[in-house]
């Protein structure tokens, strides 16, 4: 089925590492049919939030780990060009999105409040409460953060490991169950106020989630 025939508002609502049986054209967003989900080009990245939200610096400092990360790597993978919009998505369309992700749906309609922004890797800075997520979709991914005036985002150095965590997720990581990580979460008990510290810092990855992004954007990646 071509990417013109698809339903491009479906959605991929996903805990930890998601395997994604979605259908994705050759060169484009997704890779395989099946397999874990990855990026075959640099994905550019809109952030949708009020102008003067102060999560947006946040966001591009959790996008400069992770491409620093890469380059640590030695990967030539690298997240893209942030763009903020100045918009907002309704709280209740992303309360709905964040239920089905604690109930790990497979699949949901991703509403045009959503859809009606451009990019590949939609960050969507939110003043609603909800419990913030990824949903990976047919060449798309979502990352949604909650209210930053709610615990525990309140606490010192949570708010801007919980974007790099969600990022996590949308470069194709799961959970692990150590507290001192970053990647740490469902079904373990690690929760958001584990990041809390009185010197800000991201938390680390894991041996294991290092070679995993190697097995997932290796040495001799090229976009597609």
């Amino acid at each position: 089925m071509s990417p013109t025939t698809m339903n491009r508002r479906q959605l991929t609502i996903s805990l930890g590492l998601t395997i994604a049986a979605l259908a994705g054209a050759p060169g484009r967003v997704l890779a395989a049919l099946t397999g874990p989900w990855r990026w075959t080009r640099r994905p550019s990245i809109t952030v949708i939030a009020v102008a003067g939200d102060r999560r947006i610096p946040l966001v591009q400092e959790a996008v400069e780990f992770w491409n620093q990360t890469f380059s640590d790597l030695g990967t030539p993978f690298r997240l893209g060009t942030v763009t903020v919009v100045n918009g907002a998505v309704p709280g209740a369309d992303l309360q709905a999105l964040s239920e089905q992700v604690l109930s790990q749906a497979r699949r949901s309609d991703l509403p045009a409040s959503i859809v009606r922004f451009p990019g590949d890797l939609l960050i969507v800075l939110s003043d609603a409460s909800f419990i913030s997520f990824t949903g990976y979709g047919e060449q798309r991914a979502v990352v949604a953060i909650k209210n930053p005036d709610l615990p525990p985002l309140t606490l010192p150095n949570v708010t801007h490991n919980v974007i790099a965590h969600e990022l996590g997720h949308a470069i194709g990581l799961g959970h692990n169950a150590d507290p001192a990580l970053l990647m740490c979460g469902r079904p373990a008990p690690c929760r958001p106020d584990a990041f809390q510290s009185t010197s800000e810092h991201f938390f680390p990855l894991s041996a294991a989630e290092k070679a995993r992004l190697l097995i997932l954007y290796p040495l001799n990646w090229k976009e597609r």
